[in-house]
């Protein structure tokens, strides 16, 4: 039986034989080019990337949990200030026991009402954000996989490379470039 190796499988793919044809070409079974093929496309899938870490959309997780909780926090002070409006003597209290008298507690609501519009922005900017960063790697996942189907030796180099630039800037990251 000749032998087949990866280099030739993507050879012939190249030229745009299916597997009937590559298994006719070298005398050897269909189902030995399918485990050829299957050998390069784990080749491919092992040194493949996340070209966008998945730590960036945990971190923008985090800080969408917290911005939650600081606006439920501002919410519960928005209705607090509301009841005391309204001439709850319970809710007052504890205003005053947070915020002082009278004349803080007015600054207090308007300064509150200020963080809320600030917090509603940011929250809006980080889900622009993830919605964005979720495209861009949909985006890559489909460019990979293309590749990967019509040039696979092309898609492992551009991993490679990938892989290379990222460990670039992961040394640079750490401090580990080279002194001026």
């Amino acid at each position: 039986m000749a032998k087949f190796t990866e280099q030739d499988y993507l050879a012939c793919l190249k030229e745009g034989l299916n597997q009937r044809q590559m298994a006719e070409r070298f005398a050897i079974s269909e189902a030995y080019v399918s485990k050829v093929k299957r050998r390069c496309e784990t080749a491919v899938e092992s040194v493949k990337p996340q070209l966008i870490q998945v730590e960036v959309l945990e971190r923008q997780h985090d800080a969408l949990e917290r911005l939650e909780k600081l606006a439920k926090q501002a919410t519960d002070l928005v209705e607090l200030f509301q009841l005391s409006l309204e001439g709850d003597a319970d809710s007052r209290r504890k205003l005053e026991r947070l915020a002082g008298r009278r004349g803080e507690l007015l600054k207090a609501y308007i300064s509150l009402l200020g963080e809320n519009r600030k917090m509603l922005e940011l929250d809006n900017t980080i889900k622009k954000t993830k919605f964005d960063i979720e495209k861009v790697l949909q985006f890559q996942a489909k460019v990979m996989e293309v590749l990967q189907r019509v040039a696979p030796e092309m898609a492992r180099q551009v991993v490679e490379e990938l892989m290379a630039l990222d460990a670039t800037q992961n040394a640079l990251d750490y401090g580990l470039k080279s002194s001026d």
